[in-house]
C-alpha cells in the first residue's frame, strides 16, 4: 500500500515566468496545492529533495507537505509533474490535498512477471499495451504497483483488465475490456524475406530464358530443313 513521505515547502507570493526561472536556478521548483475544501496554495519545494522522495517512495506516495510558517500540514498526493521537453528538468508540481477518509482515483503502474510459454518455446513476442490502470480507493490503500504472472500465456493469448485481481480495498476504474498484455507470433526477419524474394525472382528469370533457347533451337531446325 501507499507509503508516506514528508516534504518541506516554502510559501511564495510572486508568480510569473521570470520568477519561476530564478527559483529553478536556485534549486527550487514552483508548486501549487489545491483541493475541494481549500483555496490553492502556491509554494516551492527543493528539487533534489523532491526527486529523492519520488525515488524512495514512488509516484503514488502520500506526501505530508509541511509549509514553512504555516498553521497546518497538508496531506497530499502528487497529481502532476511538468517536465522540460528537452532537458527533462522539473518545471512545476501539482499537489492534490486529500482526505484520508475519502476515496480518490489514481493511476497505478502494471508490470508483467515471468516469461510466457509462447515466448520461451515458440519465439513469440510479449506485447505490453497498457502500462497504467486507474483505480479508486482510500489513500491508505493505494498500491505501489500491480503485477500479472504471464508465464502460462501462449501465442495468441491476451490479458484484459478484467483478468487482473484488484488489491483489497480497491476498484478498477479503467474499462474491463482494455488489453494489457498479449503474446504475438514471431516476426519474419526482413533479410530472410528479401532472400526468399530474390530466390523466387531468380527462378522466374531462369524459367523465362528457357523458351528463348527452345525458340532458337526450333528456328535452327527449320532453317536446316529449308537447306
Amino acid at each position: 500500500m501507499a507509503d508516506s513521505a514528508v516534504l518541506e515547502a516554502q510559501a511564495r507570493e510572486l508568480v510569473g515566468k521570470g520568477v519561476s526561472r530564478r527559483l529553478r536556478r536556485d534549486g527550487a521548483v514552483p508548486a501549487v496545492v489545491y483541493g475541494s475544501e481549500i483555496d490553492s496554495v502556491k509554494c516551492t519545494v527543493d528539487s533534489k529533495a523532491f526527486r529523492t522522495m519520488i525515488h524512495n517512495f514512488g509516484r503514488n506516495a502520500i506526501v505530508t507537505l509541511k509549509l514553512e510558517g504555516g498553521s497546518e500540514d497538508y496531506s497530499t498526493i502528487v497529481k502532476e509533474i511538468q517536465h522540460h521537453p528537452v532537458s527533462h528538468d522539473i518545471l512545476h508540481i501539482d499537489f492534490h490535498r486529500i482526505s484520508m477518509t475519502q476515496k480518490i482515483v489514481v493511476e497505478v503502474a502494471v508490470h508483467s512477471e515471468g516469461t510466457p510459454i509462447g515466448v520461451r518455446n515458440d519465439g513469440g513476442i510479449l506485447e505490453h499495451m497498457l502500462h497504467e490502470i486507474e483505480i479508486e480507493c482510500l489513500p491508505t490503500n493505494i498500491p505501489s504497483e500491480l503485477t500479472y504472472d504471464v508465464t502460462e500465456l501462449n501465442i495468441g493469448d491476451t490479458v484484459h483488465v478484467s483478468d487482473l485481481v484488484a488489491p483489497e480495498g480497491t476498484t478498477f476504474v479503467t474499462e474491463s475490456d482494455r488489453s494489457v498484455f498479449a503474446v504475438a507470433p514471431p516476426t519474419v526477419r526482413q533479410d530472410e524475406d528479401e532472400e526468399t524474394e530474390e530466390g523466387e525472382g531468380a527462378e522466374v528469370e531462369e524459367g523465362a530464358t528457357e523458351p528463348e533457347v527452345i525458340e532458337r533451337g526450333k528456328k535452327d531446325d527449320d532453317e536446316g530443313d529449308e537447306e
